[in-house]
């Protein structure tokens, strides 16, 4: 099987630094720990989740989020 061709945009919305400032945006409106999964899928190779819902297998890169106690 051959991999799609991209166009710039669609390679930079793929990106796993992409991916990383979506989970960092979620992670600070939800104040809930966010991961970075891998999909296995060309066209999205990387999904965001929370973090307690990742697979430890899949996970690229992890936000955490702190409390102020």
């Amino acid at each position: 099987m051959t991999t799609p061709s991209r166009s710039a945009k669609r390679q930079q919305l793929c990106s796993i630094e992409n991916a990383n400032r979506v989970a960092t945006q979620i992670a600070d409106l939800s104040d809930n720990d966010t991961a970075v999964v891998r999909t296995g899928n060309p066209l999205q190779p990387f999904r965001v989740v929370f973090a307690k819902s990742a697979k430890p297998d899949r996970i690229v890169s992890r936000v955490v989020t702190a409390t102020d106690d």
